[in-house]
């Protein structure tokens, strides 16, 4: 049996075949997918071949690249081959540089699902252990390049940095410049509270500026009793307007400086409300923001983005006093290029909302995924 071709479902189960039919004196011939099928030929016949150990049993993979295109080949003069022969050297070559091709292209693409049953050697990795701690594997995928190469704990850090600068607009100070400022979110969100501290931030930074909070209602004329009250306490007048209300009333409201107004409802009239606002008007006279609380699920963030994404809001972090926004929460922001411009609780409205700044957010990073809780010292406890 000189000669045998085999069709099999991949490359390792062809050659075991072959092993199987001509055992060690086999050298592949050719190696073709068709019909998404290998098909493999090999043969016997060899001109000068070489005493060998006896065949004990069917070989892995490696002992049948090791015998056959390391120890045979270098061996061989191809300038004294026949034509034949040379060419079936050639195709062999193809096929192995098909195959480890195609091998390096599964391996670059493999994602680590079940984490507790790696190689301990692997655990120390940084992308390993960031991946333990709850990061996506598309924002380590997208960073990769800020972490790739150095040790554990270097790597970890210049990650945070990197996630850090993503997440934050360089010019989010900027926002408080608006003259209509609209915060969006569902109810519950946090969102009339950061419009009150918002207003607050606004009468300290300009104590002589006239600043109102306002409501924008799916129903005209229904009050929002919350924004009333904190009115009271910030002494600062409050209004209540409608979806009805047109476009060009916004621009006539010249009797305040800045208006601050809480968009109570998340429905699709109101995000196109603002909308129409913004392109009547102009992103230097209006800004939005949408108040997204700590712990919100990674799939809930990317359904409120998108939900809002007509109106190209920042980001406001509420309830930190509350609640955590953990790795899977930050690579949600992240994956969807979203912009953080303030971080804040809601336990009083006197305590002003912070500027998410590099250097702070990194800090917040920092203090609560520390690698030394999710890196192999930690493993134990999990």
């Amino acid at each position: 049996m000189p000669n045998v071709t085999v069709t099999a479902a991949d490359t390792a189960t062809a050659m075991d075949e072959i092993w199987d039919q001509l055992g060690p004196d086999a050298m592949i011939v050719s190696t073709k997918k068709q019909h998404g099928k290998i098909v493999m030929e090999a043969t016997t016949e060899v001109v000068a071949k070489q005493a060998e150990p006896a065949w004990t049993g069917k070989a892995d993979f490696d002992t049948l690249f090791t015998n056959q295109m390391i120890s045979k080949a270098p061996c061989q003069d191809a300038d004294n081959d026949p034509p034949d022969k040379t060419t079936a050297k050639q195709h062999e070559l193809t096929g192995l540089r098909h195959d480890l091709a195609s091998l390096q292209d599964m391996l670059t693409g493999m994602v680590l699902t079940d984490l507790d049953g790696i190689n301990p050697a692997l655990v120390p990795s940084t992308r390993v252990s960031l991946q333990r701690a709850g990061f996506s594997q598309k924002i380590l995928q997208d960073l990769q390049t800020h972490y790739a190469g150095y040790s554990y704990s270097e790597g970890y850090e210049r990650f945070l940095q990197a996630l850090a600068s993503h997440l934050v607009h360089p010019t989010n100070a900027t926002i408080l410049q608006k003259r209509l400022l609209f915060v969006v979110g569902a109810s519950g969100t946090g969102r009339t509270t950061m419009v009150a501290k918002i207003s607050a931030m606004l009468r300290d930074q300009n104590p002589s500026k006239e600043i109102v909070l306002a409501s924008l209602n799916g129903q005209n004329g229904t009050i929002n009793h919350q924004l009333q009250t904190f009115g009271r306490l910030l002494n600062l007048p409050t209004v209540t307007l409608g979806l009805s209300t047109p476009v060009e009333d916004f621009n006539k409201m010249t009797d305040y400086d800045f208006m601050v107004i809480d968009v109570a409802s998340d429905s699709p009239e109101s995000v196109e409300k603002v909308s129409s606002i913004q392109t009547r008007l102009g992103d230097s006279e209006v800004g939005t923001l949408l108040a997204i609380p700590g712990s919100t699920s990674h799939s809930m963030i990317s359904t409120t983005i998108k939900r809002f994404d007509a109106i190209h809001p920042l980001v406001v972090l509420t309830k930190l006093d509350e609640c955590e926004t953990k790795p899977a929460e930050f690579s949600a922001l992240a994956e969807n290029n979203t912009k953080i411009a303030l971080l804040s609780g809601t336990r009083s409205v006197i305590d002003p909302a912070v500027f998410a700044s590099e250097n702070i957010l990194l800090q917040y990073l920092q203090e609560n995924f520390s690698h030394a809780n999710t890196g192999p010292a930690h493993r134990g406890s999990e």
